[in-house]
């Protein structure tokens, strides 16, 4: 499988915008070219700003055929392709069901099971969100709470954002130093808009 290095700076958005946004004509052939291709791409070349691109550029090819309701087979492409690019994650993220309860030596709850099913659900919209605002995505650490929780770690130079799954509830805590006064911020993560705003905060 040839292996793509880089994508110069300049056609970056070039390149996102040129793909199909809005045709009125759809082709199953064609959506299930696109699909096929978000999966070699996957797997080919990881998870970089060129291949982020690249995945976006086809979640908006396929978004661009019509095929009626929300419900079709391009709607299913959609988040199949947005399960591809995570997949490592999700892993990571199912892997915790494994964990006993007093994982850390002492008093700590097992990861439950409510938590990683709505960490799993929550990740994937995080995910394509991010996508759709053409920012690049990086893969968090995943790891748990004392309390059962899913929790999910990125940190972007000095910035730090940790965000807290638990049964239908997420919280985030960002900081970007040790003062925890002035130099962090905590609230729910529970909009499409404020978790937009986290992702842009973090990659400032």
């Amino acid at each position: 499988m040839p292996q793509i290095a880089n994508i110069q700076a300049d056609n970056r958005k070039e390149l996102v915008e040129r793909m199909p946004y809005g045709t009125s004509t759809s082709s199953d052939t064609l959506r299930r070219t696109a699909l096929d291709s978000m999966v070699e791409l996957h797997v080919g070349i990881g998870t970089g700003t060129g291949s982020a691109l690249l995945r976006l550029a086809a979640i908006r090819a396929l978004g661009g055929f019509s095929f009626g309701s929300p419900q079709t087979s391009s709607a299913r492409d959609i988040k199949e392709i947005a399960h591809q690019g995570i997949l490592r994650t999700l892993s990571e993220i199912y892997s915790l069901l494994n964990w006993p309860e007093g994982w850390n030596a002492y008093n700590a709850r097992a990861p439950k099971y409510e938590a990683v099913q709505y960490a799993a659900h929550w990740i994937e919209l995080f995910y394509r969100e991010v996508m759709d605002s053409r920012l690049d995505w990086l893969e968090p650490n995943v790891t748990a709470s004392a309390e059962g929780e899913v929790v999910f770690e990125w940190r972007h130079g000095v910035n730090r954002l940790t965000i807290y799954v638990g049964n239908q509830s997420v919280e985030y805590v960002k900081d970007w130093g040790a003062d925890i006064d002035t130099e962090m911020e905590d609230g729910y993560a529970k909009s499409p808009q404020i978790r937009r705003t986290l992702w842009q905060w973090l990659m400032s």
